[in-house]
């Protein structure tokens, strides 16, 4: 829609209301002064006309010369700017701040190796966008998977605390802030080169089914006073078996990016498993250009977050998709925002992702 008419429709509302309460506010101010007046809807109604001319011209003029300008703007070639500042977004592994937090997570690695080596259920491996190419410059951590073998402890919390305890006691570094308990993992928080990083050790205990290397249970630590302590499902194996194209993972860093800047309330496992449903379900029609490719799964999140169950691949119980219905309509008109201003000018999608 041209700001023209949008603006003009807007314009006229607002006059309307803006004369029509003023009308209102004058007769009634007279009815106090004299008990004998009555009530002149023409004037009342003419008051609204009057208002929604001035307003309407106004917004007509605003939106015009917005229009105007909008029809005089270069059109930029997105899809190359967009790849390029996806490429700047993206984290560099041979960044020195990066180097050295995978080196302290080597040296965990090792740590936690040799003193628990009759008790692990097969490789200490790393997960997450690191490993997937998918992480940003700006913001990224480490997670390192440990799996216990299924008798290594009595419980899940058993196991937890434990390599906690044995962290905080034999772990020392002279970057290390602070280690934390966390939902479901330890967080080890480092400073290095003046900036904050974190390594993330996700420790579970393999489930006792014969050749299973993968599955297992991760132990929940709720601090609510409401809430006791638990333990969930999962699988490493099929959380890395979720794989992204090279232009997949370049959609899913812009994703990242968009919603880490604009605040937008989904989480960045949900966006790749909406990436890869939109790829799916446009199977046989995906576009040609990076900035369509984008728009498509823009469109596909807008359209399908509040009809779509999508559950976790790695535990059915948990149901992504479950989330509260002001948070979907936050996604959605975030969606829009982009979708909208796209239609009405293409060069607007650098304002997102660029």
């Amino acid at each position: 829609m041209s700001k023209t008419i949008k603006y003009a429709g807007n314009g006229a509302l607002i006059g309307a209301i803006g004369f029509l309460t003023f009308n209102l506010f004058n007769q009634l101010t007279k009815n106090n002064d004299n008990p004998n007046f009555k009530f002149d809807w023409k004037d009342f109604l003419i008051s609204g006309g009057k208002g929604a001319l001035i307003g309407g011209t106004a917004g007509a003029f605003i939106g015009g010369v917005k229009d105007t300008k909008n029809s005089m703007e270069e059109p930029l070639n997105t899809s190359s700017i967009l790849r390029m500042a996806v490429h700047n977004m993206k984290l560099n592994k041979l960044d020195q701040s990066f180097r050295e937090l995978s080196n302290k997570a080597k040296k965990i690695t090792c740590l936690i190796s040799s003193n628990f080596q009759n008790k692990l259920g097969g490789h200490i491996v790393r997960i997450g966008s690191t490993e997937d190419n998918t992480a940003l410059a700006e913001d990224y951590d480490i997670d390192i998977s440990i799996p216990f073998a299924p008798k290594s402890f009595s419980s899940t919390s058993v196991m937890y605390d434990e390599l906690y305890n044995f962290i905080e006691e034999k772990f020392n570094d002279p970057d290390l802030i602070k280690i934390r308990a966390q939902k479901k993992s330890i967080g080890l928080l480092f400073e290095i080169n003046g900036e904050y990083y974190k390594i993330d050790i996700v420790p579970y205990k393999l489930s006792q089914s014969k050749g299973n290397k993968s599955k297992g249970y991760l132990f929940v630590n709720n601090d609510s006073l409401f809430q006791r302590n638990s333990y969930t499902k999962t699988d490493i194996s099929s959380l890395k078996g979720i794989t992204l194209s090279p232009v997949q993972q370049k959609i899913h860093i812009a994703l990242k990016t968009w919603k880490r800047n604009f605040d937008i309330p989904i989480s960045s496992h949900l966006i790749k498993i909406l990436l890869l449903d939109a790829y799916k379900s446009n199977k046989g029609k995906i576009p040609r250009s990076f900035t369509d490719k984008l728009l498509m799964v823009m469109l596909h999140i807008r359209n399908e977050i509040h009809y779509k169950r999508i559950v976790s691949v790695e535990n059915t119980n948990n149901v992504l998709t479950d989330i509260n219905d002001s948070i979907k309509n936050r996604i959605s008109k975030s969606c829009d925002k982009v979708l909208d201003d796209y239609e009405y000018q293409p060069n607007s999608i650098l304002n997102y992702f660029a």
